[in-house]
């Protein structure tokens, strides 16, 4: 190590001190979260067994009882009896789950109804280490899906069967039963005429209350509440009243939908005298279509309370009201607030929410717990409340927690008033709503930045370009627009599958905002395009040196999923104000430079010119006669041969397209067979393909050579193409070639893309006895356990890392892997560009099979081809002869 490198020990001590208050205190936090919140926090290991298992309350016990068990060794049950399998069979795909509710038993012995979530971990390697995640208790929210379950069934046998007593009475008694009431009672708001009336009942068995029942008498309420009705006569409505002479309390309750407590406290009578005394709560459920269902509980008390008890217990629910009607209205969390903001009642929701105590809460004012931005937000409308002119009011601000983070809440607050009109207090309903924010906040970030990268979207771009370019108009400077295009980043997303390319895609985005000069954006349009605004440039020198850093950083290899993974760039650069005066125009000339650089080889950068929209129209004109080139008869094929290495015999052509048009002349395929892939002119161009080398190898055996196997090539488009099959066999059928003579050769690409798909066509094409050969092959990112799915007969090495041999030695140590890879599979290897005997020779004692260059031959025209044959066989038979002499 360099002396001046070194690091003191005090420094490292402090360091590592650090470092150990940074854990701690993330420690800290991540309790205080797991403390506020209702969820406990779980982690497994790679086989499903529990590691950790923390909760806001007892977070020891908690991780004795869970650890080192997986969930299904415990005393949990799905909802589902074949639930277990089917979160297997997730879990044993690395797939996220949400909601996977279970039922436990809690140490009193009731049930409980737990929601879990989790998301499974990887290593920076993709090893799979487990599953995290949170559990949350959702008893309550199982219960009142019961609830409403049993409230719709009763609802549907009084639509279907009025009259269905005892279908009725169970409904009723398993809800009672469900909600452990002593009665229960079903009413129905009929919004037609506004009556609401009883149509079920049930209780317990009570002798005394039975014994009314049975006999069907009348038991009347004190006229004085203002009810009176026929309780518990089964098939007629059981209690009919009308909502207009309802006590003030009633109507509220029914027109808002809210449920209440010791609703109404009734004296029974019978023959004149009180026998007891009924005490009414009720739930409401509302249904979709706004109908309301009311399922009533009514507590029976002990036959034998008097009305004076009844009025005792009236003026007990008096005083309870204030505690009462503040649980009615509360939603997550309920305060009581003075005159002069301070707590003077708050609930165990909003304490926690806020991490404070009741004593703690209760010694702070409203602006105390508020956000500094927020403390006035409400002021206002306070005012208003105060002053009669609202009766609630509702707002949105952020609250503060005890720790100083803010979280965000929803306020509604109605003002409680003396019986002579004078404020008393506010009673107000807190909700936090954290997550819709972060949510909103989430979906605002969406619309102007790309997700998987971070990087500003095409619409963010397009604003801030539209801000630069009227900047630069202002104050008189230049700016400069730089399109980006990864080469061969289809190749990569292809082989490898979508996550290699998000991954590749994440960090190539991270090292062109490295390249940038700080002002400088850079930002992703979709797919492999990049763009990058650069600004005040005093020339357009400037533009061109980012322009390099960022080729240079594209081409340095990346490895993903344990390949080493390389791209290149291809850049087009357009200058304001001497290229284009507005965005649109100066991002479509920097897209055409784009273009100009990829004619040019790639991995370079262009400016644009009056010359680059020339090259687009040369496109454009290229494209229009591709479209006319089958009709007119102007492509023809070429054939190479392809010969055995130790004897130099042709073993068969590879069959190569042509073209050449009136007005342009030769075309090379390296100009139109990618427009005609963009196209999808490939497909119908391709079975031309097919059909003419079928229908060549026929005519030179008819000549009397003899038989060999002829190549075409199959394009991505053409090979998945749906008549791709019908094609092959029509070519087969109307040619009358023997199929084991046609071979079809694929890019490794290709296959790549779906594997699955892949091998049921080549199998489909197999089944045909055409052979399968993988062209180019070592360009793409396939394994030897991925090729051994693949039915292939021939590998062909690509030209590339035959070129260089015997030179460089990294080539020969690949060309080598590949010639060994396909001898193990069984399949002939064939050398792509062999042009020297020194290349010849190296493949020769590697084993290599076959081989196709300039070094045997050309692509020629089918005479000369027939020539090579004949002249071959001739050879052969003079051989022969002279043998026999």
């Amino acid at each position: 190590m360099c002396p001046n490198s070194a690091v003191a020990p005090g420094e490292t001590a402090e360091e590592i001190e650090r470092l150990r208050e940074a854990l701690a205190e993330s420690e800290r936090r991540f309790d205080c979260v797991i403390g506020l919140t209702r969820d406990c926090y779980w982690e497994v290991d790679d086989h499903h067994r529990f590691t950790v298992w923390r909760t806001g309350t007892d977070p020891a016990a908690a991780y004795e009882r869970m650890l080192g068990k997986a969930p299904w060794e415990l005393p949990i049950f799905p909802l589902d009896e074949h639930g277990w399998d089917a979160h297997r069979r997730l879990l044993c795909a690395r797939e996220p789950f949400t909601d996977f509710v279970v039922r436990c038993t809690d140490e009193s012995g009731k049930d409980r109804f737990v929601s879990v979530s989790g998301r499974p971990v990887f290593d920076s390697q993709g090893r799979f280490l487990g599953y995290r995640g949170l559990a949350r208790d959702v008893t309550h929210e199982q219960r009142d899906r019961r609830l409403l379950s049993l409230s719709r069934s009763i609802s549907s046998i009084l639509s279907d069967a009025g009259d269905a007593d005892e279908a009725l009475t169970a409904a009723m008694r398993a809800i009672c039963l469900s909600e452990n009431w002593d009665c229960g009672v079903y009413w129905r708001l009929d919004e037609r005429d506004g009556v609401l009336r009883m149509h079920a009942a049930w209780c317990i068995p009570d002798p005394a209350v039975s014994a009314v029942v049975e006999e069907g008498k009348r038991i009347s309420f004190e006229p004085g509440s203002g009810l009176v009705g026929t309780v518990w006569q089964t098939a007629k409505p059981l209690w009919v009243t009308d909502l207009a002479n309802e006590p003030r309390v009633l109507r509220k309750h029914v027109v808002r939908r809210t449920g209440w407590q010791n609703a109404f406290l009734f004296p029974v009578l019978t023959q004149g005298k009180a026998i007891g005394v009924l005490d009414f709560s009720a739930r409401f459920i509302a249904e979709p279509d706004e109908r309301l269902l009311q399922v009533v509980n009514g507590l029976g008390m002990q036959i034998g309370h008097y009305y004076a008890q009844a009025q005792t217990m009236r003026q007990l629910r008096e005083s309870e009201e204030l505690y009462s009607s503040t649980v009615e209205l509360a939603a997550i969390g309920i305060s009581h607030i003075s005159v002069d903001g301070r707590f003077i009642h708050v609930n165990r929701q909003l304490c926690e929410m806020l991490g404070y105590t009741r004593e703690e809460l209760l010694r702070l004012t409203v602006h105390q717990v508020s956000h500094p931005d927020d403390r006035h937000v409400t002021d206002a409308a306070r005012a208003r409340l105060y002053a009669g002119e609202i009766d609630s009011l509702k707002a949105e601000k952020r609250y503060l927690r005890k720790d100083g983070s803010p979280v965000w809440v929803r306020i509604t607050a109605t003002l409680k008033r003396d019986v002579d009109g004078e404020p008393l207090y506010d009673i107000s309903v807190v909700e936090d709503i954290s997550e819709r924010k972060r949510a909103e906040q989430r979906i605002q970030y969406l619309a102007s930045h790309d997700e998987m990268t971070g990087l500003p979207n095409r619409a963010m771009f397009t604003q801030l370009l539209d801000e630069a370019i009227e900047a630069a108009r202002q104050n008189g400077t230049q700016l400069a627009v730089l399109f980006v295009d990864l080469d061969r980043f289809k190749l990569i997303n292809d082989s490898l599958g979508h996550e290699a390319g998000d991954r590749l895609l994440r960090e190539i985005a991270s090292r062109f905002q490295a390249c940038l000069r700080r002002g400088d954006l850079v930002a992703r349009l979709g797919g492999d395009e990049f763009v990058v605004l650069v600004e005040n440039l005093n020339r357009p020198e400037k533009a061109a040196q980012i322009a390099r850093k960022l080729l240079s950083a594209a081409i340095q290899p990346v490895e993903i999923m344990g390949q080493e993974c390389r791209v290149t760039a291809s850049i087009g650069i357009a200058v304001f104000p001497g290229d284009a005066q507005d965005a649109r125009s100066l991002m479509k000339k920097a897209d055409l430079a784009m273009y100009s650089a990829k004619e040019e080889g790639k991995n370079n950068y262009q400016f644009y010119t009056k010359g680059t929209s020339t090259l687009s129209i040369e496109r454009l004109t290229l494209e229009t006669n591709l479209r006319r080139a089958l009709e007119r008869n102007e492509f023809t094929l070429q054939y190479q041969p392809k010969v055995d290495i130790s004897t130099g015999k042709i073993t068969g052509v590879e069959a190569l397209l042509r073209w050449w048009n009136r007005d342009l002349g030769t075309v090379p395929p390296a100009r139109f067979i990618p427009v005609a892939e963009d196209t999808g002119l490939i497909v119908p161009i391709g079975r031309w393909v097919l059909r003419t080398a079928c229908r060549q190898n026929v005519a030179w055996q008819r000549m009397g050579l003899k038989p060999i196997r002829i190549g075409v090539n199959l394009s991505p488009r053409q090979f998945k193409d749906q008549h791709l099959l019908r094609d092959i066999a029509d070519a087969l059928e109307e040619s009358g070639m023997a199929p084991e003579l046609l071979e079809l050769e694929l890019t490794e690409s290709v296959v790549m893309h779906d594997v699955d798909g892949a091998v049921e066509k080549l199998l489909a094409i197999k089944e045909m006895g055409v052979r399968l050969a993988i062209d180019d092959f070592g360009t793409g990112y396939s394994s030897l356990a991925q090729l051994k799915r693949f039915p292939i007969d021939t590998l062909k090495v690509d030209r590339s890392f035959i070129r260089e041999i015997p030179d460089d030695v990294e080539d020969e140590a690949i060309t080598e892997a590949i010639i060994a890879m396909g001898r193990t599979l069984g399949v002939t290897v064939v050398a792509e560009g062999v042009e020297t005997p020194a290349q010849q020779r190296f493949l020769l004692r590697r084993g290599c099979h076959e081989m196709q260059g300039y070094l045997f031959g050309k692509p020629a025209h089918p005479d000369a081809i027939a020539e090579q044959l004949r002249a071959e066989q001739a050879t052969e038979s003079t051989g022969l002869m002279l043998s026999g002499l």
